[in-house]
């Protein structure tokens, strides 16, 4: 009944009601629309709201004292900002458009109302948070253990598996609005050694250069590149029906 990238995003989990649907529909009334590199809130604001992403990519990151920066995470049409900073009252990393886009913000106070309507939607708003910190911890083992090949690799594939829960994209070639540049300050890497690793894969025929950014020409070999194993990303969806709606664990 909704287009709503959260409705989407939530329906990956569980199904939902007319009644769920439209409280969290209720949640993108009145998006703003941004441009790109605008930012919504940089480190050290007031922490008010959380934000769903409707349209266009985002990324949080974190100033260094050098003058460098450290991008944290990039988010997808469906996904949700803000979470980690619940128990905050300033934010505690940046946020920036990474392509034109569509956001809506909603006050924490939200949370509440939405926890006392649906118990369903309050578990998988947990199992969200969950899986935002599964992915910050796969984060710390990218950038400290694997070579740059497997480092890059791997956040390509990982933002792929992400985008599958909101989106449709063609089996044979993924594109992912990213600069190389920014791709390096996710990494940990210098952008000499990431130009010079993404070139190796564009050699290997695994990526690209397009005009919308990043192109994945084969997504299987790069899951063996980064040696990906998408559990930290594979929710007990089972589990949580079990929880919440008994009848349905079983479909």
């Amino acid at each position: 009944m909704s287009s709503s990238c959260m409705v989407k995003h939530f329906q990956y989990y569980a199904p939902l009601s007319v009644a769920e649907q439209e409280l969290l529909d209720s949640l993108e009334k009145s998006p703003k629309t941004y441009k790109r590199h605008d930012a919504l809130w940089t480190q050290g604001d007031e922490s008010e709201d959380f934000y769903s992403v409707k349209k266009g990519w985002a990324y949080t990151y974190r100033d260094l004292e050098d003058g460098s920066r450290q991008v944290l995470d990039v988010y997808v049409p469906g996904d949700i900002v803000g979470l980690r900073e619940f128990a905050f009252k300033k934010r505690v990393s940046g946020l920036k458009l990474l392509t034109d886009g569509e956001l809506c913000a909603f006050p924490k106070a939200r949370l509440s109302e939405i926890f006392s309507e649906s118990l369903l939607l309050c578990h998988i708003f947990f199992m969200i948070a969950s899986r935002d910190q599964a992915i910050l911890v796969e984060r710390l083992v990218n950038l400290g253990r694997r070579s740059a090949r497997q480092k890059l690799a791997h956040f390509l594939v990982e933002l792929t598996r992400r985008l599958e829960k909101t989106n449709e994209y063609s089996t044979k070639t993924v594109k992912l609005p990213l600069t190389q540049g920014l791709l390096a300050d996710a990494l940990g890497l210098s952008v000499v050694h990431t130009n010079r690793t993404f070139h190796d894969l564009k050699v290997e025929k695994l990526v690209d250069n397009g005009p919308e950014g990043i192109e994945l020409l084969d997504l299987k070999g790069l899951q063996q590149v980064a040696g990906f194993d998408a559990s930290y990303l594979t929710e007990d969806l089972n589990g949580l029906l079990a929880l919440v709606r008994p009848g349905d664990s079983d479909t």
